[in-house]
C-alpha cells in the first residue's frame, strides 16, 4: 500500500502561480509523484483516462509499468486504489480507453495484447492491491494506441503489429469474449477517434466513422459500418505537417482539431500550432489552417468539451483553447496549468502527456511523465469553496488518530490485509478524535459511510 502526502484543501491559482506552477484560471487540487502512484523507478507515467460510478470519480493513470486506478472524488486527497500491472514487460507508451465499466489497455511493449479490466468492482476495493485481467485478447501484440466507441461496442487497435499499423478491429460488445472482426491496411495509424457520424453531411449519417490521425502518413477519414469492408472516404495531406499525431472532432462534428508531435522539433513550426480541419463534407475535408501558441514546446494529446480545446502540451502543460470561431481557426488560450514550471522546450522527454476533461465535477485530470495532477477551473474551485463540499482528511500520530469528515456519518478503518478494526462516529464539524493505542504501525485505510476514503500511516 502507498502512503500519499496528505493535502487537505486546493492551492487557488493567485497572482500567476498555484504554489510553484504558473497557472491561469486554473487551480491545483493535488499533485503526486509517479511512484506515489505506484509506479517504479525508474519509469514513467503516460496516458490517462476516466471512469465514474455513483457520483465517485477515478482517474485511469498509464505508466510504463501499468495502470494505476485513482479514486479523485476528493481531489484533493486522492487515493490509490490498485494497480493493474503491464500484461509482459514495461514500455514508454501505454493506453487507455473505457466503454461502459470496461477498461481496454493496449502498449508498445512486445507481445503485450489488450487487457480487459472490469471497473465495476473498484468501488468495493480496500485499496493497496493488484487486479488481474478480467479477460485478455491476443490478436495482436504491441499497439500504441486503442480507440473505443461506447456508441457500438467495437475497440480498434492503432499501430499495431498487424494489418500495416491500421485499424485492427475487435468486437468486445462481449467483453469476456472479445473477438476480432475485420480490419484496414492502406496506412499505419497513430491514434484515431471512432463516432456514429450525426454531422451535417447526410450521406453518411448514422454510420460508423473512423478519423485517422496517421503520423508520417497524413489524415484519413474512414468508413467502418461494415467491419470487413472498410472504405476510405478521404484523405488530407500537407507540406506544413510533419507528424499528424492525434486530435479530436468538435462536439458538432464540423471540424477536427489535431496535433502535430514533430514540426515544432524540427523547427517547421517556432511555437505551438493547432491545427483546424473542416470535415462538414466527409468526402472533401480541408484544412482551415492553425491558431499559434505562445511558446515553443511540443503538443501532444488534445480533447474537446463544452466549446473548448484541452491540450497537453509536454513542457508547457494543460492548455485550454476557447473554439471562437473554427472557420478561420480562431482559437483564444483562456487558461492553462504549466506543470513543468522551471522548463519551455520542445521535446517529448518530458511534461504533460496527456489530459481528462470528462468528468461530471468538472476537475481534470493531468498525466504526466513524472507526475499525476487534479486540477480544477477556478471559478468552479470557487463555488466548490462557497458550498462548503466536505473533504475527508486524517491525521495520525502516537496512540490517536483524528477524522475530519464534515458529515455525520460512520467511519470504518481497515489493516493492510482488509480486516476492518475499528467503525466510530463522526461529527458533522471539527476533527473527531479517537485512541489507537496498541495497533501495530503500518498503513491503513479510513472509509466513511459515504463512500470517501482515505490512508494513513500508524506510528
Amino acid at each position: 500500500m502507498l502512503a500519499l502526502t496528505t493535502v487537505y484543501a486546493q492551492v487557488p491559482c493567485e497572482d500567476g502561480l498555484a504554489g510553484q506552477y504558473p497557472c491561469l484560471g486554473m487551480d491545483l487540487m493535488c499533485v503526486r509523484s509517479f511512484e506515489e502512484t505506484g509506479g517504479n523507478a525508474p519509469g514513467n507515467g503516460n496516458d490517462c483516462w476516466g471512469w465514474s460510478s455513483e457520483g465517485r470519480e477515478f482517474a485511469l493513470f498509464g505508466r510504463s509499468d501499468g495502470m494505476s486506478i485513482i479514486e479523485v472524488t476528493d481531489p484533493v486527497n486522492p487515493v490509490v486504489v490498485a494497480d493493474v500491472p503491464t500484461a509482459t514487460v514495461p514500455s514508454l507508451w501505454r493506453d487507455i480507453k473505457v466503454i461502459d465499466d470496461m477498461a481496454y489497455i493496449v502498449s508498445e511493449a512486445g507481445g503485450h495484447g489488450l487487457q480487459i479490466i472490469d471497473l465495476s468492482i473498484v468501488p468495493d476495493l480496500v485499496p493497496g492491491g493488484a487486479l488481474a485481467n478480467t479477460a485478455y485478447y491476443t490478436g495482436f501484440g504491441n499497439a500504441h494506441n486503442v480507440v473505443a466507441n461506447p456508441e457500438t461496442g467495437f475497440v480498434y487497435g492503432v499501430g499495431t503489429d498487424t494489418f500495416s499499423g491500421g485499424l485492427h478491429i475487435v468486437d468486445v460488445n462481449d467483453p469476456l469474449n472479445p473477438t476480432a472482426v475485420g480490419s484496414w491496411d492502406e496506412s499505419y495509424i497513430h491514434d484515431a477517434q471512432a463516432v456514429v457520424y450525426n454531422g451535417p453531411d447526410m450521406d453518411h449519417a448514422g454510420r460508423e466513422i473512423v478519423f485517422a490521425f496517421c503520423g508520417y502518413g497524413g489524415f484519413r477519414i474512414i468508413d467502418v459500418e461494415d467491419k470487413e469492408d472498410c472504405q476510405t472516404l478521404s484523405s488530407l495531406q500537407d507540406s506544413s505537417w510533419v507528424y499528424v499525431h492525434q486530435g479530436w472532432l468538435s462536439e458538432d462534428q464540423r471540424f477536427v482539431f489535431m496535433n502535430d508531435e514533430i514540426d515544432e522539433v524540427t523547427g517547421v513550426a517556432e511555437v505551438t500550432r493547432t491545427w483546424v480541419m473542416d470535415v462538414q463534407d466527409l468526402d472533401n475535408p480541408f484544412i482551415v489552417g492553425f491558431h499559434e501558441g505562445s511558446l515553443g514546446v511540443t503538443d501532444h494529446n488534445l480533447y474537446t468539451l463544452n466549446n473548448k480545446v484541452y491540450a497537453a502540451n509536454y513542457y508547457a502543460g494543460l492548455q485550454v483553447l476557447d473554439i471562437v470561431d473554427p472557420a478561420t481557426a480562431t482559437l483564444e488560450m483562456t487558461a492553462f496549468f504549466d506543470t513543468n514550471p522551471f522548463s519551455d522546450q520542445v521535446g517529448t522527454s518530458g511534461g504533460a502527456w496527456s489530459v481528462y476533461p470528462y468528468f461530471d465535477s468538472g476537475n481534470i485530470a493531468i498525466s504526466t511523465q513524472s507526475h499525476f495532477f487534479m486540477v480544477r477551473p477556478s471559478s468552479e474551485s470557487n463555488s466548490l469553496m462557497e458550498e462548503e463540499v466536505p473533504f475527508l482528511a486524517v491525521h495520525a500520530r502516537a496512540g490517536q488518530l483524528s477524522i475530519r469528515s464534515g458529515l455525520v456519518e460512520t467511519a470504518s478503518v481497515f489493516d493492510v490485509s482488509g480486516r476492518c478494526i475499528a467503525e466510530w462516529p463522526l461529527a458533522a464539524s471539527g476533527w473527531s478524535t479517537f485512541r489507537t493505542e496498541g495497533w501495530p504501525s503500518g498503513t491503513y485505510v479510513v472509509r466513511t459511510a459515504s463512500g470517501r476514503t482515505a490512508r494513513f500511516i500508524q506510528p
